[in-house]
């Protein structure tokens, strides 16, 4: 399949590699070359602007990081696409962005698909993301081939921006989680438990969770994402997504222990100590 591809970032080059090793034609778009050079020099072509992108793709998939990427994105390429042709929103966007998105480009004849991806760089780069899916069955399955090469279950969830309310759940869900394992890491400590040993020991046990496991897979503290380098660009991720979740949540009633742990995972991730008053 001819597929395009932009948003060549932490999580978009490994995709798009993916993509690439699969057999499929590959065409990128990067703001900044040096983002495409790993991929040209391994056989991807290089479109020169993202109209160019647009014409050489049955496929396109957009992995750019805001709402705002996303529109900016779509309004260059869409009237460029071939009727038949799919429009796939890798991003974590407000599912209402797909949904105009999709009601402009269906005067096109070309289908908008919303895929979030969830597994971070190195289950990109393994081809083992989970994909979650919005859209129309013809233009999922249609897309389908090629989101198997970067991810072990791609799932269609339903209707065009169902894909971006269960990814917002998923991090909701991230977020309290991170709460919960900064807190069991400091009461290991607390007991005068070696800390390493003990998160290594959960994580084969009832006790475990992805937060956990992926401080164990780092081997260390510093590599737990709330202690990372890139902890400031992850806490403000995070606090975008979480927004997001609150507005669709406007009017709904959240448990109380969830909605309290998800806020202190967002003072815990951007770095701040949590109280009893945030717990």
């Amino acid at each position: 399949m001819r597929v395009g591809f932009v948003g060549l970032g932490d999580q978009g080059e490994p995709m798009a590699q993916r993509i690439l090793d699969a057999g499929h034609d590959l065409a990128v778009f990067a703001r900044r070359p040096e983002q495409a050079e790993a991929l040209i020099s391994r056989g991807a072509v290089s479109a020169n602007s993202l109209s160019d992108l647009a014409d050489r793709s049955e496929l396109l998939g957009v992995c750019v990081g805001t709402d705002a990427d996303v529109h900016e994105v779509a309004a260059a390429v869409v009237g460029h696409m071939r009727p038949g042709s799919v429009l796939a929103v890798h991003s974590t966007v407000d599912p209402q962005t797909c949904i105009s998105i999709g009601a402009d480009a269906s005067a096109q004849g070309v289908a908008v698909i919303d895929a979030p991806v969830s597994g971070g760089r190195a289950r990109a780069a393994a081809g083992e993301l989970t994909v979650m899916v919005g859209g129309e069955v013809t233009a999922v399955e249609k897309a389908r081939p090629v989101f198997e090469s970067f991810g072990a279950q791609v799932m269609h969830v339903g209707e065009l921006g169902a894909g971006e309310v269960l990814k917002f759940v998923n991090n909701y869900l991230f977020a309290a989680q991170v709460s919960i394992t900064a807190q069991a890491i400091e009461l290991c400590g607390e007991l005068g438990l070696d800390v390493a040993q003990s998160m290594t020991a959960i994580a084969s046990s009832t006790g475990s969770s992805r937060t956990i496991q992926m401080f164990v897979d780092g081997g260390c503290r510093s590599a737990f994402p709330i202690h990372s380098a890139g902890r400031a660009r992850g806490a403000e991720l995070l606090a975008k997504d979480i927004g997001l979740v609150d507005s669709l949540l406007a009017g709904r009633s959240v448990p109380e222990l969830l909605y309290r742990a998800v806020r202190a995972g967002l003072l815990v991730a951007a770095g701040a100590e949590p109280t009893g008053d945030d717990l």
